[in-house]
């Protein structure tokens, strides 16, 4: 598509349609070209965690007990964030 764009540019830059055209055809290619870095960053490290895990799970006992049951001792919270918010304000009277 660059090349498309630099062709359609040399040969009609004298217009205002054919700048136009260039220059969507060489931005619709620098877009792909990003995107396309993204992807494959993107699955490099979805192939290293999957190599991580991997190890962890070659590492580790296999236990068949079923999910872990929460904290009895109280400390840890299911849902964490209830304890990072703000205070409720005072109630007014009724």
């Amino acid at each position: 598509m660059v090349i498309a764009g630099i062709v359609v540019w040399v040969l009609w830059s004298d217009s205002t349609a054919g700048e136009g055209i260039a220059l969507s055809l060489v931005g619709i290619a620098s877009v792909i070209a990003v995107s396309m870095v993204f992807f494959v960053v993107g699955r490099s490290e979805d192939a290293e965690r999957a190599a991580e895990a991997a190890a962890r799970d070659e590492r580790q006992p296999a236990t068949d007990d079923g999910p872990e049951a929460p904290d009895p001792s109280g400390e840890a919270h299911p849902r964490p964030a209830l304890d990072r918010r703000r205070p409720l304000p005072p109630r007014r009277p009724s």
